[in-house]
């Protein structure tokens, strides 16, 4: 998507661009639509294998954050998928594998 073609955020203080809104709309019904949330986790197995920087998405490193600040319908589901999402990215980066945090403790080791 093109900045010429980018949808307006409708969440202010949101860390996506605007060239991201397609993808943040997309993100922010995972925990209500099952097809957005297998988008989710093919992009995070896939994040180490095919190169996403020409693609206007958020980043994993932007994941945490993304979901402390967005409201949802299901919030223990959005949750344990972003917590998912980001521990297969951390196996996929070669990090030590141990069991997915609660997203308040990826919160807590992404503010470090």
């Amino acid at each position: 998507m093109t900045a010429a073609h980018a949808q307006p955020l409708r969440c202010p203080g949101c860390a996506a661009t605007p060239e991201q809104a397609a993808h943040h709309d997309r993100l922010l019904r995972i925990d209500v639509d099952p097809g957005q949330l297998l988008a989710l986790f093919e992009m995070a197995v896939t994040w180490y294998e095919l190169d996403y920087s020409r693609c206007d998405v958020l980043s994993p490193a932007d994941w945490a954050g993304f979901a402390e600040r967005h409201s949802w319908a299901h919030p223990e589901r959005a949750e344990a998928a972003f917590s998912l999402a980001l521990d297969i990215v951390g196996r996929s980066a070669g990090a030590p594998v141990e069991p997915a945090p609660a997203l308040a403790t990826v919160l807590e080791l992404v503010r470090g």
